[in-house]
């Protein structure tokens, strides 16, 4: 549900003239940002494990799809 003009003026007061569109890319940028950069520090740290004999390959195999999983889903949700 878009915001109407009453609204997009009153946060445009609040915030500083900035537009809700550049706030919301930012939002969503550093988001997608931190979660590429987590994953690949995650999969590390699973890969030492495993190398190691510590982790089980059944858990880097589910950690693998879930963390996949989870940059599809919010890139779909919140980047489309």
């Amino acid at each position: 549900m878009p915001m109407s003009a009453a609204q997009t003026a009153a946060f445009k007061a609040a915030s500083g003239n900035i537009d809700v569109n550049v706030l919301y890319l930012s939002c969503v940028g550093f988001f997608l940002a931190v979660l590429f950069l987590w994953a690949p520090w995650a999969m590390s740290d699973v890969w030492s494990g495993w190398a190691n004999e510590k982790v089980r390959h059944t858990t880097m195999g589910r950690f693998v799809i879930r963390a996949i999983l989870l940059l599809i889903i919010s890139i779909w949700m919140f980047a489309s």
